[in-house]
């Protein structure tokens, strides 16, 4: 549902293409004698479908002209209604794309991120290296599972993470620095938490969290396809996966990932390069002046669209999973104390080199200070991970009494009931972020009406003049 969500900021440029598709090929079989009557009567329902809803369309124009204060934007609400069925092909196209990459995501049995990380196998005269195999047989003995393979990352952060597919083979990576930094029961909670998380069945979850971004690309990747010459190669390259042939599916959504990041913008000098004449080629781009303004209008509003509305119940999702993988290494290893201290050590360290895009595979994340810009993908898939604070909170809930001062940093009712006043004056001055977040929330809402209204106005005319 939530891979889906990101259809509706794409409706106006999808729906419109599906519309032409499906006559497309609905007249290609008429040409084709194939029941000729009922496919051109088909592709006309198609164009007739196309009409009605431009004509929803003057009916919100005209509405716009009744708006003149914020309180008068209510009188648009039900024109948009009325367009709302217009976003039902490009959700189901959402959802079906989100299904065929999770599908290839969960073949690659997450070696992507191992090779991306070059992890190893422990070294056999390693002590250490050989007491961690040790603790993670015993911990999957305790959790009733099959012991999952070790691998090594020679990074000094302090940070580990499960990874797997969908044959059932899981694995753990560690960093060298945990194994250096962190003691035995510390350790042993970390390893805990990991088995828990895979009993659980995390890691198809992390599969299927990864296909809610990679749907992002995908969508993002096709707005650029007039721009960038990567676009087509990762399309193609998904093409090429899809039907069954030969290639690295890691490297194909590796593209799609990559066009997440804020410098992926349209290269539309590198595209038209082909052609040796300078002024032509400007002559020729003043056609595609309105079709780049849309493409980034509606690139802003869908990473804009994507945080507010759709980061939130992801990040619940797996936060809650956080939660319960805790609960249970303490359950394995009955010492809250150790894994609070392991998460206390955890939350100062990073996520080791190769693990950009990954974060929420890390029994932690990075701290804020360290993350990228707002629309950067280590920023969207970092905030997914729980504060420390809270989990620390929830530790001393179960029996931690070394949880440190990160406790402190939540709210604390006691202090509330102690000093009422103090509270108050906070109350007060918090009180005027109330309505900025309502109108930050209404603002990106019509942001993206505007965005839809633009494109689908241009493709349902297309499609609607194309089909008849």
């Amino acid at each position: 549902m939530i891979a889906s969500g990101i259809g509706v900021v794409l409706s106006s440029v999808v729906t419109p293409l599906l519309l032409l598709a499906g006559g497309g090929l609905l007249h290609l079989t008429a040409l084709l004698r194939i029941f000729p009557d009922t496919s051109r009567s088909a592709a006309h329902a198609l164009g007739r479908w196309a009409a009605r809803y431009m004509a929803q369309f003057e009916a919100l124009l005209a509405s716009l002209s009744n708006v003149h204060r914020l309180s008068d934007l209510s009188v648009t609400i039900v024109p948009l209604l009325h367009l709302a069925p217009v976003c039902v092909p490009a959700l189901i196209a959402a959802g079906l794309v989100w299904i065929a990459l999770r599908r290839i995501s969960l073949r690659g049995e997450g070696g992507d991120l191992i090779a991306r990380l070059r992890a190893r196998p422990p070294h056999a005269n390693d002590l250490e290296e050989h007491q961690l195999a040790n603790i993670v047989a015993e911990m999957a003995i305790a959790a009733g599972l099959p012991a999952p393979a070790v691998l090594l990352i020679d990074q000094p952060e302090i940070n580990a993470a499960a990874a797997g597919g969908a044959g059932g083979t899981a694995s753990l990576l560690l960093t060298r620095g945990l194994l250096d930094q962190l003691d035995r029961e510390e350790t042993s909670c970390v390893v805990a938490h990991l088995v828990a998380a895979i009993g659980a069945g995390d890691i198809r979850l992390t599969h299927g969290i990864l296909a809610v971004f990679q749907t992002f690309g995908f969508f993002v990747t096709f707005l650029d396809l007039p721009f960038r010459w990567s676009a087509w190669r990762a399309l193609g390259g998904l093409a090429i996966v899809m039907i069954g042939l030969p290639r690295s599916p890691d490297a194909t959504l590796e593209l799609l990932e990559g066009a997440m990041d804020a410098e992926a913008l349209p290269d539309v000098e590198k595209v038209w390069s082909v052609i040796p004449w300078r002024l032509v080629r400007r002559i020729l781009l003043v056609p595609l002046l309105p079709l780049i303004l849309i493409s980034v209008l509606l690139r802003v509003v869908l990473f804009l669209w994507t945080a507010l509305f759709l980061g939130p119940p992801l990040a619940l999702i797996w936060r809650n999973r956080r939660y319960a993988a805790d609960a249970m290494a303490v359950q394995l290893t009955r010492d809250p104390n150790g894994l609070a201290s392991a998460l206390s050590r955890i939350s100062g360290s990073g996520i080791p080199a190769g693990g950009e895009g990954r974060e929420y595979y890390f029994i932690s994340g990075p701290p804020a200070s360290r993350r990228g810009g707002f629309t950067h993908r280590s920023t969207i898939t970092a905030s997914l991970h729980p504060a420390i604070s809270g989990r620390l909170a929830r530790l001393h809930a179960l029996g931690a009494t070394t949880v440190g001062d990160e406790r402190n940093r939540r709210i604390r009712f006691d202090m509330i009931r102690q000093y009422p006043g103090r509270a108050l004056i906070v109350a007060l001055l918090l009180l005027p972020l109330f309505p900025l977040g309502g109108a930050l929330i209404l603002a990106v809402f019509y942001l993206t009406a505007i965005a839809m209204t633009l494109g689908l106005a241009a493709g349902l005319t297309i499609a609607a003049a194309v089909l008849g």
